[in-house]
């Protein structure tokens, strides 16, 4: 960021003409964090690092001095601007080895329950500790080892941070009540959606009705994306028609296709009609069936040792409908290989975010493949930019398919993998399934935390 204001503020001062221009005003910014830097205990660093802060500190004072110098004169010095440009940019150098010092010794200090040095360094408060995943840990461990809250800027973060909860759930919650409640269109008014809709978005699965010559309602569905679908299809009311179907409706729609799923007949031609609808759809399909027998591969190269973090009816967020779902621990940008064969029907790695809250679950980086028997493998938490594969890619097994990382709802890097269907009582939910899974120290059909596994 700060190095996007100098280039953008650079280009301003070369270009323009006028005299009086305040050239001082770009080292301000650096000066304030100077200030604060200053304030470091530089007892637990090294002479390296000290000299480190003590260059930094003296650069910023003496491009301050250069800086009003620059001001005073009564046109645009182009060899001096240069230099003090210059001399900006090494400083936003300096002071991003400073943060990294700052990030590391915070750090430290949380790992050794270093209580002082903690509320040392966040008193302070450098930029850094404004950033999400290290705001989040700061935040973690100062309501767990400082119960009475005596830390200002702490307390400002808190803050800060449940105002974005309040804000992402709010967000969520609109979400969800659109995904569930899409409005029946027009067939005209589906032919200007369809051209901008996107694989995967809200109305990449459209319903349209129209009134047929007899009076009655057709209701017809089309899938655009090339996976599987599960649409529900319900009404809050009805008058003076009657379903061809019972309601709520749930259907299988194939990838690309479009059929007449329903019609609402008139009861009494004589007097008026009305209803209400809404529907909503998830990937994946209810009716399929596991092939129990298939016996999947760990989805790391070969010969590669893992460790499970968390197993089938795991501690913290594998319970309920994803209780058989399985994380392991491992650096970012290790490769990721296909436990199944299949289709690859689902990829995202655009986001950047992670962190130990469930509000960070939509920035999650994933890629779904379909297999034969319609269940899907899905490999969640990958980094950014973090795929081999796009979308109808068929897939053999073992084959490099991303690339591990640390987005989405995750207190530390690792993969997260499981075999789902869509569960068959509410509709719209993905249900994990239990797998058998090929190891060198043999068959796994039960994984727990702390086993150790080894790749064939």
């Amino acid at each position: 960021m700060v190095k996007s204001v100098l280039i953008i503020l650079s280009a301003i001062l070369l270009l323009h003409g006028q005299n009086e221009l305040p050239y001082c005003t770009l080292a301000q910014p650096l000066e304030r964090n100077a200030q604060k830097i200053r304030q470091l205990d530089i007892e637990a660093l090294s002479t390296s690092e000290k000299k480190i802060i003590e260059r930094f500190c003296g650069g910023v004072k003496e491009t301050l001095i250069m800086g009003e110098s620059l001001s005073k004169f009564s046109k645009p010095q182009p060899e001096l601007l240069k230099t003090y440009l210059k001399d900006l940019r090494e400083l936003v150098s300096q002071e991003e080895v400073i943060y990294q010092l700052y990030r590391t010794s915070l750090s430290d200090a949380m790992q050794t329950e270093d209580n002082k040095r903690f509320e040392h360094l966040t008193t302070i408060g450098l930029e850094p500790l404004r950033q999400p995943r290290i705001r989040a840990d700061a935040i973690a461990y100062y309501q767990k080892h400082f119960p009475k809250h005596s830390i200002k800027n702490l307390d400002a973060l808190c803050d800060e941070q449940l105002l974005e909860k309040k804000s992402i759930q709010f967000v969520l919650e609109q979400e969800q009540a659109y995904e569930e409640h899409l409005r029946i269109l027009k067939r005209s008014e589906a032919q200007k959606i369809k051209k901008t809709a996107k694989m995967g978005s809200r109305n990449s699965v459209m319903i349209t009705a129209e009134t047929a010559s007899n009076g009655a309602i057709e209701f017809e569905a089309e899938n655009l994306n090339p996976y599987r679908v599960t649409l529900t299809l319900d009404f809050e009311s009805i008058s003076n028609l009657k379903p061809s179907l019972h309601l709520p409706l749930s259907i299988e729609l194939a990838g690309y296709s479009k059929k007449k799923i329903l019609a609402l007949n008139r009861i009494d031609t004589a007097k008026s009609i009305n209803y209400k609808s809404s529907y909503g759809w998830v990937r994946g399909s209810p009716f399929v069936k596991h092939n129990d027998g298939y016996v999947y591969g760990l989805p790391f190269a070969k010969g590669s040792t893992v460790r499970v973090s968390q197993g089938y009816h795991g501690d913290t967020s594998h319970k309920g409908l994803s209780a058989y779902a399985i994380d392991f621990p491992l650096p970012i940008g290790t490769s990721i290989y296909a436990a199944r064969e299949g289709i690859v029907v689902g990829v995202e790695v655009s986001n950047t975010f992670g962190g130990p809250s469930p509000d960070y679950r939509p920035y999650a980086n994933y890629v779904v493949i379909e297999h034969d028997d319609g269940t899907m493998g899905n490999y969640y938490h990958l980094k950014q930019g973090g795929t081999a594969v796009r979308i109808g890619d068929k897939i053999t097994k073992g084959q490099l398919i991303a690339y591990s990382g640390n987005t989405g709802y995750t207190t530390a890097p690792h993969l997260h993998f499981s075999v789902s269907k869509v569960d068959p009582v509410s509709m719209r939910r993905p249900m994990n399934l239990p797998v058998k899974i090929q190891t060198l120290e043999g068959i796994v059909t039960s994984p727990r935390c702390g086993d150790h596994y080894t790749t064939l």
